[in-house]
């Protein structure tokens, strides 16, 4: 193994989530996390955690110096029904009907719907604390088709019963693995996986937060927005929105109040601060808006930076970029710290 897959695998061994952005952040969150722990033997037990939304600094503050080149090749728009994921270093191309996403293990991480196909990112949100996962597959009741960026999986494909397959593939220093009983999706969705080498098909960077805005024009009519999220300055996702939660969004935020960041209260730590790079697109031009989610200032807003003035949004604000991938109640929102990894074979 050279030094290339030693971090990689590091960085697998690492993760967590964080915690819903809502009026009650402040307030205990319970989550459920399903873990395996009898090697190849079915059993499962559910974790029940609850979470207070605390916060550290963010490695990145709004008047960070982070810059990437505008002018990089977007890979293609998707086919009809398909749409694009991205984690860290590779994007992919996944079905529509994929809406459910997961942060942890695959498979021992079955919040949510077991019969839904699932997006999952195995997360490194806290740098001490990790998921144990033996299980190979999920008992058949419970097996649906799933996506998993960067699971402990080597590179390879596979074969499981009743015609199950998966296969894994490592995209620009990413894993990508993909389980389905379908030979051809599976080999149409890992097919479609690239590496990200400038931005991926939302305008997002693996690594820097992208140009400073000149402002928002706040009679400019916006008619979509592209969102990136970065945890500790490594991209996470990027979404599109639509043009009404997009001018909604730049409307709260033209109206909220101006000011620096806030106070932050005392002690309060919050291991997976994030920051959203809102590029929204009106009818004039583009305008770059970053929003950090710390969920510690003592008015509970929000700082935004539209590259020229500061304001203080509120949980409202954020919560209209917070959809799909980036949604609060999704279970890729999870603070649930559990015991050291244990990847099986597999």
């Amino acid at each position: 193994m050279d030094a290339t897959e030693d971090l990689i695998v590091e960085s697998l061994s690492k993760h967590a989530v964080d915690a819903p952005s809502d009026e009650h952040l402040l307030s205990t969150v319970q989550h459920r996390l399903r873990r395996r722990r009898t090697g190849r033997t079915i059993g499962a037990a559910v974790l029940a955690c609850a979470a207070v939304a605390t916060a550290i600094t963010a490695s990145h503050s709004l008047t960070g110096e982070l810059r990437t080149d505008p002018q990089v090749a977007r890979p293609g728009t998707p086919e009809s029904g398909w749409h694009w994921e991205s984690y860290k270093t590779a994007q992919v191309q996944v079905p529509d009907s994929w809406t459910q996403y997961i942060s942890g293990p695959a498979p021992c991480t079955t919040f949510g719907n077991a019969a839904l196909p699932t997006i999952g990112r195995f997360n490194d949100w806290l740098g001490k604390s990790s998921y144990t996962c033996e299980d190979a597959v999920l008992p058949l009741g419970r097996r649906a088709p799933y996506l998993w960026f960067n699971d402990v999986q080597a590179p390879g494909t596979k074969q499981y019963d009743a015609g199950w397959t998966e296969e894994t593939r490592l995209v620009g220093g990413t894993k990508i693995s993909v389980l389905t009983q379908d030979d051809a999706l599976r080999r149409r969705i890992l097919d479609s996986a690239r590496p990200i080498t400038g931005t991926d098909y939302y305008g997002c960077s693996p690594t820097d937060l992208g140009p400073r805005g000149t402002g928002l024009n706040a009679k400019d009519t916006i008619t979509s927005a592209n969102i990136c999220e970065y945890w500790h300055g490594s991209l996470v996702s990027g979404s599109r929105l639509a043009a009404k939660p997009a001018g909604a969004f730049a409307q709260r935020v033209n109206a909220s109040p101006e000011g620096p960041q806030p106070a932050r209260f005392a002690g309060c730590r919050q291991p997976d601060q994030r920051i959203y790079v809102v590029t929204l697109h009106g009818r004039e031009k583009s305008y770059p808006v970053w929003l950090i989610a710390d969920y510690c200032t003592v008015d509970h807003s929000f700082p935004t930076d539209d590259g020229t003035t500061q304001r203080r949004a509120d949980a409202i604000t954020l919560d209209l970029i917070r959809q799909g991938v980036h949604h609060p109640n999704q279970p890729s929102d999870l603070f649930d710290p559990a015991g050291p990894l244990t990847p099986s074979p597999r």
